[in-house]
């Protein structure tokens, strides 16, 4: 797929303001609305905005109602099919393959919904009804929510450019294609079956961390996602962690809300010039919702971000490090065989 690139000042000076603005927007909708996953509105709100370069499309914009309709397709097969073990693991794992093979051989960015989806209804499926349930009329109400948001900021704060951004993915080359696809698969097939045992909806992290090193083509970019998503972590969760403790001394909504705003801010102007990627700011940023919108539940704030942490440095070293020995033990061989001259 292609990467997340940094945003250029000069062509988008108004990027910061409009996703902090968007989130907010997003946290308050969510609060009015009653959503039963509320850090689902703010994260996909994030993730939408803070990818936006160029021109604002509305085409772009309208992406997100498809977000009901692939909640109730998914949340409907997941329960259809979760009292007959082998043909819901079937299922979903032709879904991720299909989905790895968009992501890795056609750079498409649906490859992403294809893998992240099914895991997220899959896994609330064998949880419980109710909490699929919660899932599915949660990510139905963030879609339009997405909508109204992205098209509101847009207008507030439009871009002044006029150039229109086309995406450039750089699709994987093997020869080898159909291998490499069922190793992949093969590696999310052990997340998600482990995943499926445990019945731990906390551990919903761990496929979509895995799902998005799988995705990348080649071992130097999947070490960079992984660098990237684990340190996003650990930058997210520690700036969680401050929120959480200034929540505590003033509890009142709209300080929780403006935090969050300001936390948004800094990430999406850091994505202009900042140390790291743009892929790291972008997660931090969700890390930093997520955790939050958490601390609603019992759960104490500590033991959320140790969690996170250890889930994703634990998903993105086992994608890696299976992966590669895998590669050397399957694809490398014919590959040099296939090289060679007769």
């Amino acid at each position: 797929m292609e990467q997340l690139t940094r945003v250029d000042r000069a062509e988008d000076p108004h990027f910061a303001v409009r996703t902090a603005l968007g989130v907010g927007l997003a946290i308050t909708l969510g609060q009015v609305l009653n959503v039963s996953v509320p850090m689902l509105p703010a994260a996909l709100a994030l993730s939408l905005l803070s990818g936006q370069r160029g021109k604002f499309r509305i085409v772009r914009a309208v992406v997100p109602l498809a977000f009901p309709v692939l909640a109730w397709l998914f949340s409907y097969l997941a329960a259809l099919t979760v009292s007959d073990p082998l043909l819901f693991l079937s299922l979903f794992l032709l879904l991720s393959f299909a989905g790895l093979y968009l992501m890795v051989y056609r750079g498409s960015p649906g490859g992403v919904l294809l893998i992240v989806f099914p895991a997220l209804f899959s896994m609330t499926a064998i949880a419980s009804d109710q909490v699929l349930v919660a899932m599915r009329d949660s990510m139905a109400m963030s879609g339009p929510t997405c909508v109204v948001v992205i098209v509101l900021v847009n207008m507030v704060f439009p871009t002044p450019s006029d150039r229109l951004h086309i995406p450039e993915p750089e699709p994987h080359q093997s020869s080898e294609v159909l291998l490499d696809l069922i190793l992949r698969t093969g590696i999310f097939a052990l997340v998600l079956i482990y995943c499926y045992g445990s019945a731990d909806t906390n551990l919903i992290i761990l496929p979509i961390i895995v799902a998005f090193v799988l995705g990348q083509s080649t071992h130097h970019m999947r070490r960079q996602e992984a660098i990237a998503r684990i340190s996003a972590t650990v930058i997210g969760g520690t700036l969680a962690l401050v929120i959480l403790l200034c929540y505590r001394v003033m509890p009142q909504l709209p300080m929780l809300i403006g935090a969050l705003v300001l936390a948004t801010l800094f990430f999406t102007a850091k994505m202009f010039d900042g140390e790291r990627s743009a892929v790291t700011y972008q997660f931090a940023g969700s890390v930093t919702i997520v955790i939050v919108m958490s601390s609603f539940a019992s759960r104490d704030a500590i033991e959320i971000i140790a969690q996170r942490i250890a889930l994703s440095t634990g998903a993105a070293v086992l994608a890696i490090s299976l992966l590669a020995l895998l590669e050397a033990i399957f694809l490398a061989p014919r590959q040099a065989m296939a090289a060679s001259p007769d």
